[in-house]
């Protein structure tokens, strides 16, 4: 997926990155030998590590029907829709050149193909790791 650094904070060592992808903001763990530079494009793909179960119907007045992500300071909220699943797997699409394997175990609430599924992550268990094409 595209990204775009908004900001850049180093923490103990860690290099955070928040910015935006074409649908919400991001933040986690940079992971690349080379320094990330603000304003900067960048293809990405993330691992994210212990997922929590988000309900969001109080967030919106009616249900979200089409993929997002939110950073609100401590968590990034996902809601993306269900493309496919295997034995262990969600495939979870947010866009058309983005697509994320979660584990079903990290998740408490089962989920069919088709269906919107919202979960989110603080942003330290957020890895960023950028790629060229």
């Amino acid at each position: 997926m595209r990204f775009v650094i908004d900001e850049i904070e180093i923490q103990m060592c860690v290099t955070y990155v928040t910015g935006r992808t074409t649908v919400g903001t991001i933040k986690g763990v940079w992971h690349d030998a080379q320094a990330p530079l603000i304003g900067q494009h960048y293809h990405i793909e993330l691992s994210i590590y212990s997922p929590v179960d988000v309900d969001i119907s109080g967030l919106w007045r009616s249900k979200r029907r089409c993929p997002l992500v939110h950073f609100d300071g401590q968590d990034v909220l996902f809601h993306g829709i269900c493309e496919d699943i295997d034995e262990t797997v969600y495939y979870v699409r947010f866009d058309l050149d983005w697509l994320e394997m979660i584990e079903i175990k990290e998740l408490a609430v089962l989920y069919t193909k088709g269906e919107f599924m919202s979960f989110s992550a603080r942003y330290y268990f957020i890895e960023i790791y950028p790629y060229t094409i």
